[in-house]
């Protein structure tokens, strides 16, 4: 004679260990943000006389990040310029000459990092103005944004619990199965 509830106990928490396991843990997911970066202009180096716009297409609410260096044309010495971002409608507003609010700006600074972040997705000009200057400039630019992808990955929590379930109800069976019930006497 065995102890039939501990066995019947055994069983029902070993196939509830199977079930979570097999079933339940590969099916219970959390998100997980990935941040990459991504290229827009890895180097890009270009003489600025007067005024240059360098339009790159960019999505919408995401970081921008990127360095801009400055030298003077004739002697190779570092030198400044004034840097502004548009997004297209503020651009068109800006070279109309109408007064025009820029994602970002700098001006007098020979090198710099820059961040900002998009409120809308499409082509933000990159504006390198060089009027008060009458020495011609190279610019060395580099531009990459973050790229945040959501990716469903599996909770192997799950799967920890539903092991040792099934590790418990399977101790429970062979326990219930192997150990004889007590004698009573009367």
């Amino acid at each position: 004679m065995v102890l039939f509830k501990t066995a019947l106990t055994g069983i029902a928490i070993l196939l509830l260990g199977i079930v979570v396991v097999f079933v339940v843990a590969p099916n219970l997911t959390f998100d997980i943000q990935e941040v990459q970066q991504r290229w827009v202009e890895p180097h890009a180096e270009f003489l600025v006389g007067d005024l240059v716009d360098r339009p790159y297409d960019l999505p919408a609410t995401t970081n921008v990040a990127g360095t801009v260096t400055i030298t003077e044309a004739p002697s190779n010495k570092t030198s400044d310029i004034t840097f502004l971002v548009f997004d297209s409608g503020n651009y068109q507003q800006w070279t109309s000459g109408g007064q025009a609010e820029s994602s970002y700006s700098e001006s007098n600074q020979a090198s710099f990092n820059f961040t900002f972040k998009t409120e809308t997705g499409g082509v933000y000009h990159f504006v390198f103005d060089n009027r008060v200057s009458v020495y011609k400039k190279y610019v060395i630019l580099t531009i990459a944004y973050d790229e945040v992808t959501i990716k469903k990955v599996p909770d192997s929590r799950v799967g920890y619990i539903g092991w040792a379930l099934a590790i418990i109800g399977a101790i429970l069976l062979v326990y219930g199965a192997i150990r004889r019930p007590p004698v009573t006497w009367a």
